[in-house]
């Protein structure tokens, strides 16, 4: 199991492969792999998406995945 933080400055879905599977600014579980991130509409975000590998991580130091207003 391995463990990110997806970041933006409000509180969002998060959306990991196309399922909505917790807000931001939260620590959220994945598989190890590379996976899709996306935040929920609207879609006044950037970049659109992240597709990291995600590995080696733990829950005090996850994997920071950020986006940022347009």
């Amino acid at each position: 199991m391995e463990f990110v933080k997806v970041k933006y400055y409000r509180r969002r879905n998060v959306y990991i492969d196309g399922q909505k599977s917790g807000y931001t600014n939260k620590v959220l579980r994945v598989n190890r792999g590379t996976h899709k991130f996306e935040l929920s509409p609207p879609p006044n975000y950037t970049p659109s998406f992240r597709s990291p590998f995600v590995k080696d991580t733990i829950p005090s130091q996850p994997m920071i995945i950020e986006f940022e207003p347009t």
